[in-house]
């Protein structure tokens, strides 16, 4: 239900249409026209939401001191039904509402000043009584734009509106679908393989004793690991922020071989799946150890190369977003499935970590950067150069605007951060779901649904805030947290804390019993009984608890006993 809800909000929000502080002037001759994207304020007149509603009117440029004078000239200063332009120049004693004054007692039908570089600013009045002296909208332009304007002739007509847009498109919508189906099938995938291997260390383990390097390396990440991870993060960011012209090639290389063999390996689980085609060819043994590999395997390998060379060649065409999605998701899903973390102490610390990483690049960074931008949004849009980093989802606003023009992008970006990070966690909890073998994969399921509504709230602050988000800041909470309390309500948490299970719910039986042999102590505080009648004692089977991922280490389950024989038990060890 709360899936189908966060879905619902998402929808609405998508088509919730709002007017901003920027329109579109439409310049047109008969041969062609062009869109400038300008400023206003609504307060000084409204504009209308059409083109087709907005009334066509010559240009006229004015100095900024014919505006600024109260002198009356009917034959040199009269602009009857004509949209005036005027340089932006601060002069005293001269508002942007004298020049709106001034301008509609010449009969001027709008006023467009144009600034002097190329930054759009609102022109707001003195006091909030003077809009009501407004009849004539008021809007601002760029110096290039205008010297574009220029450029279609003198003959050219303009026109004024604001055209209506989605405040949050239904490009999001998509890229909901997209982040939350990684993850969901992802994280189930990895929580699959993390039970085969585990079933199989327990099978490995009562034979031999001994279990995978595989499974070893799993249990070897700890929280000094993590801390150094996150700040070759932070160093890779900086590195990538300050040679961003060399290095993004790099990166366009290195997604392009990872994402090939993501792609690979999804589709070729699938194609293995399918009954046909299940003759094999020689290979060199270097390829393949076995010294042959199925024809269908071949041929998804040559299919994932394809794909990802067609997106090397057309990746800054039109379309080339979506070859990047794809692969894009298809190497996320991959990775969930082979990278696992162990604990909720080793998850906890990286979200964290990634959380504050996050905020610092995107909120910080703009204190005392050069150009008061965000480190995190400049890499991640590639602002200012041609190329951008592939490293994130990327959907163009599906319901078209003129009004785009006036953004500096007209797609949106989710980066794979925001996938992978709160997918491993994800992928933690289905993997302890299976082992613990909880009701209705309880973590799975929960976590799941917690990144989802934490991406919509992520929307949502994008929407109120109209700048770029660190999604992990809503990302983070929401499924943590999540997951904590439900924990906590299921007595748990230290289970899931330490990524090891007890076995102490009495439906559940322990994978491997080391030994037969009961160690138990005579319960001398709790016994009341006489001489000849039952005694307590407290027993223990010495248990291996069970990894998520195959490892574990000897703990002793207790349990009470009652018994008439004093001699039948014999006094235990400590607890190992």
């Amino acid at each position: 239900m709360a899936f189908i809800l966060s879905f619902v909000i998402a929808i609405a929000l998508a088509f919730h249409q709002v007017d901003g502080e920027y329109a579109v002037l439409r310049a047109s001759t008969n041969s062609e026209s062009k869109d400038f994207c300008v400023t206003y304020y609504p307060l000084w007149h409204d504009l209308p939401t059409e083109l087709s509603a907005a009334p066509q009117y010559e240009y006229q440029l004015v100095p900024i001191e014919d505006l600024c004078s109260n002198e009356d000239d009917d034959y040199s200063n009269d602009y009857s039904n004509e949209a005036v332009f005027s340089w932006e120049k601060s002069l005293p004693n001269c508002t942007f509402t004298d020049r709106v004054v001034n301008a509609q007692s010449r009969n001027a039908t709008e006023l467009v000043i144009v600034n002097t570089n190329d930054q759009l600013f609102i022109a707001v009045a003195s006091s909030p009584a003077d809009y009501n002296m407004s009849k004539i909208p008021l809007a601002v332009m760029t110096k290039s734009d205008f010297q574009t304007m220029q450029a279609l002739g003198k003959f050219a007509f303009v026109q004024l509106y604001v055209p209506p847009i989605a405040a949050i498109d239904t490009n999001l919508v998509v890229i909901w679908l997209l982040a939350v189906g990684t993850i969901v099938i992802g994280a189930y995938w990895s929580g699959v393989i993390a039970n085969e291997q585990r079933e199989k260390s327990a099978e490995n383990k009562a034979s031999s004793g001994s279990s995978s390097e595989e499974e070893e390396a799993a249990m070897q990440i700890t929280p000094l690991m993590v801390v150094i991870f996150v700040v070759f993060i932070c160093l890779f960011l900086l590195l990538v922020y300050y040679l961003y012209k060399y290095v993004v090639y790099i990166i366009i290389g290195v997604f392009a071989i990872a994402s090939a063999s993501g792609m690979f390996e999804c589709l070729n689980a699938l194609a293995l799946k399918l009954p046909f085609c299940t003759c094999r060819v020689r290979v060199p043994s270097f390829i393949n150890r076995s010294g042959d590999v199925l024809v269908k395997s071949v041929i998804v390998l040559a299919f994932s190369l394809g794909i990802a060379i067609w997106w090397v060649i057309v990746r800054n065409e039109s379309y080339g977003w979506v070859l990047q999605d794809i692969l894009g998701v298809l190497f996320c899903i991959s990775l969930l499935k082979n990278l696992r973390l162990p604990s909720l102490k080793i998850c906890s610390l990286l979200l964290i970590l990634l959380l504050i990483y996050d905020v610092f690049f995107v909120f910080i960074t703009p204190l005392f950067s050069a150009g008061h931008n965000s480190v995190m949004v400049d890499v991640a849009t590639g602002e200012g150069h041609k190329e951008q980093l592939p490293m994130v989802l990327k959907v163009p606003r599906i319901i078209r605007s003129a009004l785009l023009i006036c953004e500096r992008r007209d797609y949106s970006l989710l980066g794979f951060g925001d996938i992978l990070v709160p997918g491993l966690f994800v992928s933690f909890c289905h993997s302890f779901d299976r082992m613990a073998k909880t009701p209705y994969r309880i973590y799975y399921v929960a976590s799941s649904i917690a990144y989802g509504v934490g991406l919509i709230i992520t929307f949502a602050a994008l929407y109120l805030m109209k700048e770029g988000q660190p999604a992990l800041v809503y990302l983070v909470p929401s499924t943590l947290l999540t997951v904590i309390v439900i924990s906590l309500i299921r007595k748990e948490f230290c289970d899931l804390w330490h990524g090891t299970y007890r076995f102490s719910h009495p439906t559940i039986q322990p994978l491997v019993q080391s030994d037969n042999e009961e160690n138990c102590e005579y319960d001398r505080d709790n016994d009341t009984g006489s001489t000849g009648t039952k005694r307590r004692f407290a027993c223990g089977h010495t248990f291996d608890f069970i990894h998520p991922y195959g490892s574990g280490a000897k703990r002793k389950a207790w349990f009470i006993r009652e018994s008439t024989d004093m001699d039948a038990f014999s006094r235990s060890e400590n607890d190992t």
